[in-house]
């Protein structure tokens, strides 16, 4: 097969040239040259993508969650087979994937592995993911973002961000949520998350019955205080969350008492007072 890898030159905290030398091996292994990182937008990212993918059989994203997010947006991957190669620590999709070892070890794995299909979410016809959420991450990541420009780095600064959001921050909402045919009310609402995978980042396995390939979302509403909060984020390191609604379906709709920003892939997406999600099946060709 021929291999293509795909950087974006931006994301992260590694300049280009620690990008080309951390993906030397890999590119090595799968006899791949190394692509975008002469791109500046997310648009010149997505060209590039949809350039790649015309001329070689698996494109190749390295990068964390929103790179992989931007590429899984840019081509038609129930066609195009793509592969991931984590750069970073926070990766949901490393999780998700169960990725171990060095990236030369995870280049010889793609290389020698098979595609799968897999499902992916339908936002509100807008963007496909992996994983959403309607809630307290929005302003979660609103403030992971300032930290970060201040130079905060690490695990610790998702931890600030965390306390700061849950304490200050964020207001709850009130929100109907209408799951394929039934409906129910939610006054105080934390976050509702909706994924195709159990993780987010850092190996916090917050939906621990989510797959990528039964054809369903995997729906969980929380509302808890503080005590079954913090409960369920010690679990979501050990055995996994155990707090919150858990549901499965084919379509999901929230109406929310105020707007909320849209946690998507790891990354903030639009505000908008109601969203829809729809499962994509077989929407994503992945070779590991």
């Amino acid at each position: 097969m021929q291999y293509a890898i795909i950087t974006n030159p931006v994301s992260g905290k590694i300049t280009v040239d620690q990008k080309l030398i951390v993906l030397e091996k890999a590119a090595k292994i799968l006899d791949a040259e190394i692509h975008g990182l002469d791109t500046v937008t997310s648009d010149d990212l997505g060209q590039c993508a949809r350039q790649l993918a015309a001329s070689c059989d698996v494109l190749v994203a390295a990068g964390g969650d929103g790179t992989f997010s931007d590429i899984i947006n840019s081509i038609d991957t129930s066609q195009i087979p793509i592969a991931f190669l984590p750069l970073g620590t926070a990766n949901a999709m490393r999780h998700a994937l169960e990725y171990r070892g060095s990236l030369s070890h995870i280049a010889m794995r793609i290389r020698d592995g098979r595609v799968h299909e897999y499902d992916l979410i339908n936002c509100d016809e807008k963007k496909r993911a992996f994983t959403v959420s309607a809630g307290i991450e929005g302003t979660l990541l609103r403030l992971r973002d300032k930290y970060l420009a201040q130079g905060s780095t690490g695990f610790k600064t998702y931890l600030r961000a965390l306390f700061s959001a849950y304490f200050r921050e964020y207001k709850r909402a009130a929100a109907t949520i209408k799951v394929d045919d039934a409906t129910f009310e939610v006054e105080n609402l934390l976050t509702l998350m909706v994924v195709k995978q159990p993780y987010y980042g850092y190996g916090m396995n917050v939906v621990p019955r989510a797959r990528f390939d039964d054809r369903q979302l995997h729906v969980v509403c929380i509302k808890s205080g503080i005590f079954k909060c913090a409960i369920g984020g010690a679990t979501a390191f050990t055995i996994g969350n155990r707090i919150g609604r858990y549901l499965t379906c084919r379509q999901l709709d929230i109406r929310l008492g105020r707007p909320l920003v849209l946690q998507v892939d790891g990354s903030s997406g639009w505000e908008a007072d109601a969203f829809t999600f729809k499962v994509l099946p077989k929407a994503l060709k992945i070779k590991y």
